[in-house]
């Protein structure tokens, strides 16, 4: 009975590492670059806008429906597609986004900010947008607020499933380790 019992701790023992390198990598790879962004990493593109709009698209992902929100924004003479996206959960509307299409549709000119790493993608991330009157409408804070909370989030729970397997694997270690002796 006692093997039974250690064979299903040590089986969702690894299944808690395997869950916790992969929070701690997707934190780094997707998170980490765009949350250590810094404005001397960005470059600036300005131009007439060719178009801007904001739509929403119904998404739906294990049965759980969600609303996506797009801003869409082509400059004149320039072959990138900007756009921010935004799920918003059930709401249909995102102020934020149909301020800045009103606001860049009334000036007529953007000023945009990427990534130079990122110059020669067709849809580059976009980090800060302005009028042409630099009126900024949108901001690297902007761009990282989501994700200030969910970084450190997925690298604690990945270090503590990485904890639990050293925990049933090596016992004795890791409690000399916390504790001492």
């Amino acid at each position: 009975m006692n093997s039974n019992k250690k064979w299903h701790k040590d089986y969702y023992a690894g299944k808690a590492l395997w869950f916790g390198m992969a929070c701690i990598g997707c934190a780094f790879y997707f998170f980490a670059p765009i949350l250590f962004t810094s404005e001397n990493s960005l470059i600036e593109k300005s131009g007439q806008i060719e178009q801007v709009r904001t739509f929403y698209t119904q998404v739906s992902s294990r049965g759980i429906k969600t609303v996506k929100s797009q801003l869409f924004l082509k400059l004149k003479n320039d072959n990138h597609n900007y756009k921010l996206v935004k799920n918003i959960e059930k709401s249909w509307r995102n102020e934020k986004y149909e301020l800045i299409e009103k606001e860049l549709k009334k000036s007529g000119r953007a000023i945009i900010w990427i990534k130079k790493s990122e110059n020669s993608d067709l849809q580059p991330k976009v980090y800060q947008i302005a009028t042409g009157e630099n009126d900024m409408l949108y901001d690297l804070k902007d761009a990282k607020s989501e994700l200030r909370w969910l970084f450190p989030f997925l690298v604690i729970i990945g270090l503590l499933m990485i904890g639990i397997y050293f925990h049933q694997k090596y016992p004795e270690q890791f409690k000399s380790l916390l504790f001492g002796k």
